[in-house]
């Protein structure tokens, strides 16, 4: 036990330093590890949104009996196709904006998918080229058992890529 009243030398005030520094950057790790889980939660919960809105809409063009419409939806935006309104969505566009901040969903025309620009990616993984820029990539996939009985329509991702921060 050290007394009060001796004065700390240098070693163990440089000791004292280095033990915040590593609890602080314990910290800091974990807070960042939370951030992209809860941008992943985001992420997951506007494709599950849009998943919703486009089953809805497969089944009121089905009830309808206007096929061709429910064909079209494949090659378009799925916040157009099924009319739903977000402020982190850019639009439809025919390439990658230079411009475009991290958190924000857009449709490629190009490529026909939709994107999404994470802000945090330091666990999401790729094994397609197409995704090096740390970007999820989907399509609207529409399922049907025959000619004009659709089962279902969602949207499934393209490449092969993995987003799975660990704790």
């Amino acid at each position: 036990m050290i007394p009060a009243s001796r004065p700390r030398n240098y070693l163990q005030s440089a000791l004292y330093v280095a033990i915040a520094g590593v609890i602080a950057t314990m910290l800091v790790e974990r807070l960042l590890t939370y951030a992209e889980i809860a941008e992943q939660a985001s992420m997951q919960a506007t494709v599950s949104q849009l998943n919703t809105a486009l089953y809805a809409r497969l089944a009121y063009l089905a009830l309808r009996g206007e096929y061709e419409a429910i064909e079209a939806m494949r090659g378009t935006s799925p916040f157009a196709s099924a009319d739903v309104r977000s402020a982190a969505y850019l639009g439809e566009v025919d390439d990658m904006p230079r411009d475009a901040k991290r958190g924000t969903w857009y449709f490629d025309r190009r490529t026909r998918e939709l994107v999404y620009l994470p802000r945090f990616k330091r666990h999401l993984e790729s094994v397609d080229d197409r995704q090096a820029l740390g970007a999820a990539r989907f399509v609207i996939e529409l399922r049907k058992s025959s000619k004009y009985a659709y089962t279902g329509a969602a949207l499934r991702p393209t490449g092969a890529w993995r987003w799975e921060p660990e704790l």
